[in-house]
C-alpha cells in the first residue's frame, strides 16, 4: 500500500513537472519574454535637469509599445555660466527660466528577440516649452531699461530612431538610445513688456521694424504675426526642423 501511494505521488509529480516544462517551451517557442514590462529612467537627461520615464510592453514576440514622459521644470539653463561668455551684454543667461514636459510614444520592432537586442522604433513627439528672458537695452533717453520675454512653444512630430536594449540580470536592464531624428512642426507665442516706462514712438517704430527684419524676413517663420505697443510687443509664428534624437542611455526594471 506504501508503494502505491509513492508511485503515484511520484507519478503525479512527473506529470506535473513534464506538463511545466512542456509549458514552458512553448513559451520560449512563442519568444515572449517571462517579464513583459519595464520601467526605465533616462540617466542622461538628468544631466540636463529633465526627469525622464519611460515604459515599455511586448507585445508580440517582435513587437513592444513603449510611451516616455520627460519633465523638466522650470528653472535656470543647464551650463548658464558657460553660456553667459558667449551670450554678450544684452541678456544674463542664467537669469533665463525654462520648463518643458514631453510625451513619446512609439512603437519598436526588434528582429530577433522583442525588448533584447537591437530595435527600429517608430515614435511620435509633443513638447511644450515654456521661457522667460529678461533682456536690456538702452532707450531713447540712454537709460539702460529691461524687456521681459515670456514665450510658450508647442511642438508636434514623428521620427524614426534605433537602440539596443540588454537585459541585465534577472530584473534590470539597459536601454541605449543610439540616435534618431523626427520632422517637427512648432507653434510659437512670444510677449515683451517693458515694466515701469512706455516705448516713446521712435522706440515702437524701431522694435517693430527689427522684429520684421528678424522674422517676416526670416524665411523659416510662417505666417508671423507682429503687435507692438507702448508696453511691449506680441508676436507669433509658425515654423519646422529636423531634429535629432538619441544618445540616451535608460537603466529599467523588468516586471
Amino acid at each position: 500500500m506504501k508503494k502505491t501511494i509513492l508511485l503515484s505521488v511520484a507519478l503525479l509529480f512527473s506529470v506535473a513537472l513534464f506538463a511545466q516544462n512542456d509549458g514552458n517551451s512553448e513559451k520560449s517557442k512563442a519568444g515572449m519574454p517571462e517579464k513583459k514590462n519595464c520601467v526605465k529612467i533616462n540617466l542622461m537627461s538628468l544631466a540636463y535637469k529633465n526627469i525622464g520615464i519611460q515604459y515599455e510592453r511586448a507585445l508580440t514576440p517582435k513587437f513592444s509599445a513603449a510611451a516616455q514622459i520627460r519633465f523638466m521644470p522650470k528653472g535656470s539653463l543647464p551650463f548658464s555660466n558657460s553660456l553667459d561668455a558667449a551670450a554678450g551684454d544684452s541678456i544674463d543667461i542664467s537669469a533665463v527660466k525654462v520648463g518643458s514636459i514631453t510625451i513619446t510614444p512609439e512603437f519598436r520592432f526588434y528582429p530577433k528577440h522583442v525588448m533584447r537586442g537591437f530595435y527600429l522604433a517608430a515614435y511620435l513627439r509633443y513638447r511644450n516649452l515654456s521661457l522667460e528672458a529678461p533682456i536690456t537695452y538702452t532707450d531713447d533717453q540712454n537709460k539702460s531699461q529691461t524687456l521681459t520675454l515670456d514665450g510658450k512653444f508647442s511642438t508636434i512630430g514623428g521620427g524614426l530612431m534605433i537602440g539596443s536594449h540588454f537585459n541585465i540580470g534577472k530584473s534590470f536592464s539597459l536601454d541605449w538610445f543610439i540616435l534618431g531624428a523626427h520632422f517637427t512642426s512648432t507653434n510659437m507665442s512670444l510677449s515683451g513688456k517693458v515694466s515701469g516706462v512706455n516705448l516713446s514712438a521712435t522706440e515702437q517704430a524701431d522694435l517693430n521694424k527689427e522684429l520684421n527684419d528678424a522674422l517676416v524676413d526670416n524665411k523659416l517663420i510662417k505666417n508671423p504675426s507682429i503687435s507692438v505697443n507702448a508696453s511691449g510687443a506680441d508676436l507669433s509664428g509658425k515654423f519646422s526642423l529636423v531634429g535629432l534624437r538619441g544618445f540616451g542611455l535608460n537603466f529599467g526594471y523588468r516586471f
